[in-house]
């Protein structure tokens, strides 16, 4: 009566008396990823219990879920402590009740009875379950539970996508800044020489002195035919002195060009130069570009997302507490407990008799 009766009737005064209804809202979600391929038979096969293994992210947001990071964020917005001290909350079920302190400690091992998030590892489903002393503040904090999931995995995605093209950026502006200051030379190259292209500036020079060469060449060809036909004709002096003009020119005309370090040789090498390091400068910033693009692209392949396949439901009843289930859990416990020293009783008695 005392050790197994009595423990039972104060049970079922508790569960039938006092105990408070607590109305359960549940909610099931799957993390995915864009980059995501379902796996194949032969990876199914190979799988460690022939299912899928949930991934990383999916650990992570049931994780954050059951920490304290959740419960600080749930007592900011959605006022839980006010939540689970409803007034109808019995002083056994309530926070802080009876038996608990008003410490955060307290409170977060109280989160974590009365908000579960488990998963199943075999179909990467997680389960929310969240349970509270009415039924729309069930469904209001789970769904405050699964934006806050959605938010840290927005997050997760932000800096998931910094990493990736924050090297690629770098690259880009490294690359953009070199063409720059090549650039700025050459627009200091052509101020300084007053020549905005040698290589085309010197076209003309170059046609002029062929055009010279053309005309000695003629020159010398209709001398030496007076000089066959009519060695005394006074037009072989006059050839004679149109051909020294021409090579004149010529070696004038040349020297503009080589020979000196204010021709245009120097110049052009000096623009050649500064013209290949900027077609470089040029080639390096597209390569930049393009692996900035494939590091954008790849990141896009590997943002993650929510999906809810079930939403929060607003419960009809409440599922605890089970007062059938309770009290008969407390009638087999301390039933059992009471055999149980019997038998120590019975057996230290027959120690002592033998």
């Amino acid at each position: 009566m005392v050790f197994v009766v009595l423990p039972t009737l104060v049970a079922a005064v508790y569960f039938g008396l006092f105990a408070a209804p607590q109305y359960v809202s549940q909610a099931q979600f799957v993390v995915r990823g864009q980059g995501n391929q379902s796996p194949g038979m032969l990876s199914s096969l190979l799988t460690v219990g022939g299912g899928s293994s949930a991934s990383e992210d999916t650990y992570a947001v049931q994780n954050f879920i059951m920490s304290r990071d959740a419960a600080q964020e749930m007592l900011q917005q959605q006022d839980l402590r006010a939540v689970f001290d409803r007034p109808e909350a019995d002083p056994l079920s309530r926070f802080p009740g009876v038996f608990r302190s008003q410490t955060f400690e307290s409170f977060f091992r109280f989160y974590q009875k009365h908000i579960i998030a488990e998963l199943d590892s075999t179909t990467s489903i997680s389960t929310l379950t969240v349970r509270t002393f009415r039924a729309q503040d069930s469904q209001r904090v789970a769904v405050a539970e699964l934006k806050a999931a959605e938010q840290l995995i927005n997050r997760m995605n932000d800096r998931q996508r910094e990493n990736t093209i924050s090297a690629s950026v770098r690259e880009v502006s490294l690359a953009e800044s070199h063409l720059r200051s090549i650039s700025a030379q050459m627009a200091e190259y052509r101020n300084r020489e007053a020549l905005l292209d040698p290589l085309k500036q010197s076209e003309p020079m170059l046609k002029a002195i062929t055009d010279l060469q053309a005309m000695v060449t003629s020159t010398q060809v209709q001398l030496a035919q007076l000089e066959v036909s009519t060695p005394n004709s006074p037009m072989i002096a006059v050839y004679k002195r149109r051909m020294s003009a021409l090579l004149a020119q010529i070696a004038n005309a040349s020297g503009g060009i080589t020979g000196s370090d204010t021709s245009l040789v120097p110049k052009i090498t000096a623009y050649e130069d500064l013209t290949v390091q900027r077609e470089l400068a040029e080639k390096e910033l597209l390569v930049a570009a393009t692996a900035m693009q494939t590091a954008k692209t790849q990141a896009d392949r590997q943002l993650m997302y929510l999906d809810e396949i079930s939403q929060p439901n607003r419960p009809d009843y409440a599922s605890y507490p089970r007062s059938t289930v309770s009290v008969l859990v407390v009638f087999a416990s301390f039933l059992g407990l009471y055999l149980m020293g019997r038998l120590l009783i019975n057996g230290a008695r027959e120690h002592q008799l033998v």
